[in-house]
């Protein structure tokens, strides 16, 4: 058996001739998939799951083990419609690799009723059959089946909602009666986990009240910056928050917070899902919940801080950048991983014209210290990127995408509904009819038999029962081969509909677009960018990743 473990750092191991032997070799495709990190870490529910559906196809299917891949959803919501596990799964649906699909159960599959008929519906339109270990197999031309089908996804949607608002009712009601219902550590607080509350860490009230002087006062009369003070806890060996390092926004964050005043706000913020992104969306100020923890600075202080920290934010800003940034919110450093963003640009030194703009790693300005030493860590080494160079290489990756799409089209209807697929239709469907045809003459004959009396009743009785189960048998496998002809009909007519709206991208992407426009192309067709120093690596919004050799000029 294959088993691939998924999560979103997966990258596809399978080139195309991987996929021809997979399309020969395998029969069945088993999905497992579990809600939380830890449970993916322990791994026991995951593993329950492939053995249990394993054991399903073997024992049910008569699929060898070397004839199974599982791919396994390593800690991801089943409302979540972006799941990497599971879009991997229908990629290897749509390349016909396998003719099963097996889940343990349709809470497995999906916990959200529509996200559940949309993923069930694209198996069953490849010609799939959908097999749960802990029901029935679902017939998609059985009204009592899907029905059946329908209602397990509306229970499963309904307990996770039903779950998550008792979930969050308890935690207000804890938070009413004074107790905050668990949370990150806060410098300078340790967490009192049996009265659910905050403790003051006199170790770390002093260094966080240490802070506030040098950033109100500053340091042997020298002002200090959030970088100075950074610099200064490492060089005193005073331990960071998460590790041995202290970074700048550390500082910044550590001193922007609230609830050194007395105030611990619950429900400032909630997470909400949206088309498979979670979003953390604020809520008003209205809706916050406060709990009292130990103070220790009052509010006049703070609001003297923060006043002091919106000085040093605009002493410390930089360019406002001019140009237009197509790649805005998409670039990764390929040396480091952080994010790039516009940095300062080149400028002619005899007439201080803009000569060139660059895009710039955020790992080489970031400041972090080492505790102990104050030596300065983490920085990116490594040469800038133009920015002119890489949006233009980007841009026509995108439009050369666009002209190929004729060849990507031809390579879904290979998969999807190629001449081989179609003959073995009907040829599965003559033989069928053939054989039906054959049990009604045989029908036939038996019943001339008792009207010429050369039979008896019971005779008669005893013959027919078979004779129609057979009959009964072969018409719904008549029924079945039909449904899977007209879904192939279908996907040749959505192929066709997917070319002809191609072709007018294309032509459009052919013409003059403005900057906001070539932006809203590249948000919807890049997933990232990743810059390295002679290569440039396009992840795009499909399973088709691609690398630009890039040549600096």
């Amino acid at each position: 058996m294959i088993r691939l473990r998924i999560d979103k750092s997966f990258t596809n191991p399978f080139q195309a001739d991987d996929v021809k032997q997979l399309q020969m070799g395998i029969k069945a495709i088993i999905y497992a998939r579990v809600s939380t990190h830890g449970q993916a870490r322990d791994g026991y529910s995951l593993e329950s799951q492939v053995e249990m559906c394993a054991a399903l196809a073997k024992e049910q299917l008569g699929v060898a083990d070397d004839e199974l891949i599982a791919v396994i959803e390593a800690g991801d919501k089943g409302d979540d419609p972006n799941r990497p596990a599971l879009n991997f799964a229908l990629w290897l649906v749509d390349k016909g690799i396998g003719r099963t699909f097996i889940c343990l159960h349709p809470d497995r599959f999906a916990r959200a009723l529509h996200l559940q008929l949309v993923v069930a519906d694209k198996v069953w339109s490849a010609g799939y059959d959908l097999h749960f270990v802990e029901t029935d197999e679902v017939d998609p031309n059985n009204p009592e089946s899907m029905l059946l089908f329908n209602l397990q996804g509306a229970i499963a949607q309904y307990n996770k909602a039903k779950i998550l608002a008792n979930s969050k009712r308890g935690r207000r009601q804890k938070v009413k009666n004074g107790k905050i219902p668990g949370l990150r550590r806060i410098y300078g607080y340790t967490f009192d986990k049996e009265a659910d509350t905050l403790r003051e860490n006199p170790n770390e009230k002093a260094v966080y009240l240490m802070m506030v002087d040098w950033l109100l006062n500053g340091k042997d009369g020298v002002d200090m910056s959030l970088s100075a003070i950074a610099r200064e806890l490492s060089l005193l060996s005073v331990p960071a928050p998460d590790g041995e390092v202290w970074y700048q926004a550390t500082v910044s964050r550590i001193l922007k917070n609230p609830v050194y005043t007395g105030r611990f706000y619950y429900g400032k913020t909630e997470y909400k899902q949206n088309k498979g992104r979670v979003e953390i969306v604020k809520r008003p100020t209205s809706e916050w919940q406060v709990v009292e923890v130990p103070s220790f600075i009052d509010e006049d202080t703070y609001a003297a801080m923060q006043a002091k920290l919106r000085k040093l934010l605009h002493a410390h800003r930089g360019p406002v950048p001019q140009a237009p940034c197509l790649l805005k919110g998409k670039v990764r450093c390929g040396r480091c991983g952080s994010a790039v963003v516009m940095g300062a640009p080149s400028r002619s030194k005899t007439t201080g014209e803009v000569m060139h703009r660059y895009y710039v790693c955020s790992g080489k300005t970031r400041k972090v210290y080492e505790v102990g030493t104050g030596r300065e860590v983490h920085r990116c080494r490594g040469r800038n990127w133009r920015q002119d160079v890489i949006d233009q290489y980007v841009w026509r990756y995108v439009i050369q995408v666009m002209h190929e799409a004729d060849d990507v089209l031809q390579e879904i209807l290979a998969a999807r509904g190629d001449d081989d697929k179609w003959d073995a239709r009907y040829r599965e469907r003559e033989l069928v009819a053939a054989s039906l045809r054959e049990k009604h003459e045989e029908r036939r004959r038996w019943i001339q038999l008792r009207v010429r009396g050369r039979i008896s009743d019971m005779e008669l009785d005893r013959a027919l029962p078979p004779l129609e189960q057979d009959i009964q048998c072969l018409e719904n496998r008549l029924a079945d081969i039909d449904s899977a002809i007209a879904r192939l009909q279908q996907m040749r007519q959505t192929s066709r509909n997917a070319a002809t709206i191609l072709a007018n991208v294309k032509r459009y992407l052919l013409n003059e677009l403005t900057d906001k426009e070539r932006r809203a192309v590249i948000y919807r067709l890049i997933e990232r960018v990743i810059l390295h120093d002679d290569t440039i690596e396009i992840i795009t919004a499909w399973d088709c990743p691609g690398t630009i050799v890039f040549q600096p000029s």
